[in-house]
């Protein structure tokens, strides 16, 4: 499947960097929903998380890190990159072990997103900036990204459409609702 799921046959396919940050995005999203979730819906809502950081880790592991490898000469920053990657590999292990009525899970899910903006930081101001620079053939390499995301998300039991919500809140009521009473929250701080 060369586009997104939901995307227009009319809209161009997206590019490796572009489906990297639309996962950055949605995956914050969802860390933002966690934050304001009541106590019956942090589980599912965590456990959502961990699956999608597992199929964002994944592709960047199978598909990205190794075609960057290739057209970047500096092995460091993918290097750092995997470290980073197992260190939230270990902390996702974590949060699935444990159950909502652990005292320690909100603070797990809390530091894994702390864990998660420091990767997002980084990639996103340092790595994609030099993948841009070396000419990599993005559009081959997000469609690749694209393809084995869908799969993992079959996989893993989730939909494209349940992403969209995160993605394109205003189309979402429900998501909009939320949004509303997260606005309303932090004016009352």
């Amino acid at each position: 499947m060369a586009r997104l799921e939901g995307m227009d046959e009319t809209e161009p396919a997206i590019d490796a960097i572009g489906l990297l940050t639309r996962d950055h995005r949605l995956i914050e999203e969802l860390f933002r929903e966690f934050d304001l979730a009541g106590d019956q819906q942090i589980d599912p809502l965590a456990r959502r998380i961990c699956k999608m950081l597992r199929i964002h880790a994944q592709i960047l592991e199978e598909i990205f890190y190794p075609a960057v490898r290739r057209g970047l000469k500096d092995e460091a920053p993918i290097q750092t990159a995997e470290r980073a990657g197992q260190e939230a590999k270990a902390s996702i292990t974590l949060i699935e072990s444990m159950t909502s009525d652990d005292a320690a899970f909100r603070p797990a899910v809390k530091a894994l997103a702390a864990e998660f903006s420091k990767h997002v930081t980084k990639e996103e101001s340092e790595l994609f900036p030099r993948v841009r620079e070396a000419r990599l053939d993005l559009l081959a390499v997000g469609i690749a990204l694209s393809e084995r995301r869908d799969t993992l998300m079959d996989v893993l039991g989730l939909h494209p459409d349940d992403e969209e919500a995160a993605v394109y809140p205003e189309e979402n009521p429900a998501v909009a609702l939320a949004a509303a009473k997260r606005q309303d929250h932090e004016k009352n701080r």
